[in-house]
């Protein structure tokens, strides 16, 4: 489990593929790095995966992305230079600051407009599979790219939200341009909640 509040930016070293799913190399700085150990669960730009090969001497490790994760993903975007959100797992004793994350993306959305507002920034985004907008309400959660967020506003398909100078500076939300795709995850309880009422007697 993840909070959606994101610790650090990683730069993609190399990307090898292996009979269609992938093995990549993320660099991180080393006061971040020393603290992620083999077999470690990382969020990746909101994806959950497993840390390997952690190397404190070249401030890199590896994860390895599965076809699966690949299809349902914007992880087939990503290539040499890439910059990619990172959150370590939540421990119990960690602060609940953003909102409960699992790590599972639901679906991708395209950034269709990116203003500023007065020091901040206003994203409008659109939904891949519109069978999810039920699930985004103003004022509700949302994890975008593996950051928490609060929903301004749901029109059908669309939702917007306000990033403030903070997270703008230190998620890739800084590297965003229209057109742009990105990872979506909807708050969890919106889905145990609809499967609660759908299976009442």
């Amino acid at each position: 489990m993840f909070t959606g509040l994101i610790q650090r930016i990683a730069k993609v070293e190399s990307i090898n593929s292996h009979h269609g799913d992938l093995q990549v190399v993320l660099e991180l700085d080393h006061d971040y790095i020393s603290s992620i150990s083999d077999g470690d669960s990382l969020a990746i730009n909101g994806v959950c995966l497993t840390a390997y090969n952690v190397d404190t001497n070249k401030n890199c490790f590896s994860v390895d992305i599965s076809n699966e994760t690949l299809d349902v993903t914007t992880l087939t975007q990503i290539s040499t230079g890439y910059k990619v959100n990172i959150e370590s797992a939540l421990c119990l004793s960690d602060k609940l600051g953003g909102h409960i994350v699992s790590g599972h993306v639901d679906c991708i959305a395209q950034i269709f407009e990116i203003y500023k507002d007065a020091r901040s920034y206003r994203i409008g985004f659109i939904l891949s599979n519109s069978d999810y907008s039920k699930y985004i309400v103003k004022k509700g959660s949302i994890c975008v790219d593996g950051i928490s967020l609060t929903v301004n506003k749901d029109v059908e398909n669309k939702f917007f939200v306000n990033i403030i100078p903070f997270t703008w500076d230190n998620t890739i939300m800084q590297y965003y341009e229209e057109g742009n795709m990105v990872n979506i995850e909807i708050d969890r309880m919106a889905l145990h909640i609809e499967k609660l009422i759908n299976n009442k007697d």
